[in-house]
Parts: structure tokens; sequence; C-alpha cells
């Protein structure tokens, strides 16, 4: 039994307008209280280095999670820099429905981080351009975060969404991102083979009484995970080993008077024929995948309070061959948003 904060955040952003030209400025700060030693809510991460796997990380009481700055061209699209949500998670939120779990096959926050550094999740560092025609969404997304490799940007990525009658989406998105050559030919890190890629597709309709959404994804030297293996001479070695994995994700949503019942499904299987044995060992156990199955309830007597109960049961293993955890869940939220419009007149 654990008490537990569930990624709670305070933000605000500010839009001044010109006539037909805005101008965007956000910040989203997550507030840790009583976390507690694990966080099961896969968006409350918090920035981590690609290829940075950190067994505890000590949190401080504010962190960072968005940061931009922006201009809002009316008809011809806005255009943010900073640390934003990706165009990558325009489609792979789709299924990112639940209170606590779910997204954890849809390669958005790799590796325990938030997705900031590989530009799949809250991208680092990252310019983008967004804009509608008729019932086309779409959005081009670079990162520049240093001179770490021999490129002029760190990463791309692009997304386009059709609207394909009310409330009914079709997605797909595509990134990547550039690691320096040495990192990928040095052979110190297990299983990478090539830059990260990350390729998603889905759909998802919102109506009155249901929402059901579904997205598929496939990654290629792009998560990673702490290995095992036994060195003869200097015992236990835990490497990061790099992975290829494909995944989906299923969210179900039927809702009431103030009543909602949810149910999904999220299978991330991992691609390990490529990586070598060392010393006669597999790094990573032969069973290594994520396979949860998940439901819920939310009640919400009032408008900005919500009551909810979630159950995640989890028939995967870890990297190292452990049972993962199955795991229920009861919390409280208070979310409160609010739009104010003032006008000046100059």
């Amino acid at each position: 039994m654990e008490l537990q904060e569930n990624a709670s955040r305070i933000g605000t952003e500010l839009s001044i307008r010109k006539g037909k030209i805005g101008f965007v400025a956000g910040v989203e700060i997550q507030v840790n209280m009583f976390r507690g030693s694990s966080s099961f809510n896969a968006d409350g991460n918090l920035s981590g280095g690609f290829l940075n796997i950190q067994a505890s990380q000590t949190q401080q009481v504010f962190g960072n999670r968005l940061g931009y700055l922006g201009i809002d061209l009316d008809k011809y699209g806005t255009l943010t820099i900073g640390k934003q949500w990706s165009v990558y998670r325009d489609i792979s939120s789709y299924t990112d429905r639940f209170n606590v779990f779910g997204s954890r096959a849809s390669a958005t926050f790799v590796g325990g981080t938030d997705g900031g550094e590989n530009g799949t999740g809250r991208a680092d560092q990252s310019i983008i351009y967004r804009n509608q025609i008729g019932p086309l969404h779409f959005g081009g997304q670079i990162q520049a975060r240093a001179g770490n490799n021999n490129r002029f940007i760190d990463g791309f990525g692009l997304s386009t969404q059709l609207e394909i009658m009310q409330d009914f989406f079709f997605g797909t998105a595509y990134n990547r991102a550039f690691l320096s050559k040495n990192t990928i030919t040095g052979g110190k890190i297990l299983g990478l083979s090539g830059h990260p890629t990350y390729i998603t597709l889905g759909t998802k309709y919102m109506g009155k009484k249901i929402d059901f959404s579904m997205i598929y994804a496939f990654q290629k030297s792009g998560d990673f995970a702490q290995g095992f293996y036994i060195d003869p001479q200097s015992g236990e070695v835990k490497p990061t080993v790099v992975f290829d994995a494909k995944g989906i994700e299923i969210f179900g949503k039927y809702k009431f008077d103030k009543i909602a019942i949810l149910a999904g499904y999220n299978h991330y299987a991992p691609i390990i024929g490529h990586i070598s044995n060392v010393f006669g060992q597999l790094p990573v156990h032969k069973n290594f995948k994520r396979n949860d199955f998940i439901v819920g309830i939310a009640y919400q007597p009032l408008k900005f309070v919500q009551f909810y109960s979630e159950q995640r049961i989890s028939t995967g293993k870890n990297a190292v061959g452990e049972q993962e955890k199955s795991v229920f869940t009861l919390g409280m939220k208070i979310d409160v948003s609010k739009k104010f419009n003032k006008v000046v007149l100059l």
C-alpha cells in the first residue's frame, strides 16, 4: 500500500493578440509534494537523457514540464519554440485517456523519461509548426539541443490528422532523433543499431456517450532498459540495452450522467533478436514485454471534482525477467481550468 501524487501540475498560457497576429507564452510546473518511491503514471516522469538509466531520481518540489513561446498567424498556423508537446504525441495521445495507467505501448515516454530528448513526448528545445486546412490537421517539428553530433538539427517529426467525420479522426506521425556517429558505432550500447525512429498510426472517436481510440506504434533503436548479465571476472553487470519494439493501445469509455466506465489494453513487444549474447547470456530476458489490461470507473459529483478507481492487470515481465506489478488505485482529482479574455484599447 502506498500513497502517491498523480502527476499534479499547475500552469498557464498567455495569448496577446493584435489584429490577426497573436503572441503566446506557456508554462507548466509539476508539483511533487508526496509522490512516493514509484509512479504508475507514465506522463508523470520528467526530463531524462536518452540512454541514461537512473535507478532512482530525487524529486524536487517543483519540476519543469512545459515552457514555450510562440506566434499565432491565424489561418497560416502557429509556430512555437521551447519544451512542448511533440507532434508525435498529437497521435499517440489518442489512447492516453486513463487517470493513472496507459501510454506504456506507444513509445512516447521512452526509458522512463518524458520523451523530451528524442522528441516523442514533451520535446526539449523544439520548434513546432501546426496548422489546419479544412478537415486536415498537420504539424512539423525540429529539435536543436546541442552540438553533440555532426548534423545541423538533432531530430525532426511530422504528423497528419484527418477528421473523416465529426469527432472521428485518423492520424499518423513519424519522429526521428539523431545520435552521434561514435555513439552508434562505438559498440558500448548493447542493441543500438541506428538513429532512434518512431512511427505511429491511430484513430479516435469522441461521442456524447462513447469514446473509442486505438493506436499502433513501431520504434527502432528508440527505447532502452537496464539489462543484466554475469561477467566471470567482475560479477554482476547492469548495462543499458537498446531495443526495437511494436506496440498497440486500445481505449474505450462509456459515459453516463456523472459516472464513466473505462477499459483498455496495452501490449508492447520488444524485438530483441539482434541483441548479441554477452558471455553466452542474453542481457535482457527472453520474455521481456508489457501486457496490461486496464479497467476503471470515474465519478464526477461536481464540475471540477472527480473520484476514480483503476485496476491494471499486468502479465508481462520487465527486462530482467521479473513479473510486472498488477496495481489497484483509488484517487481524487481536482481539475480547475479557466479561460479569461480581456480587451485592451490602445
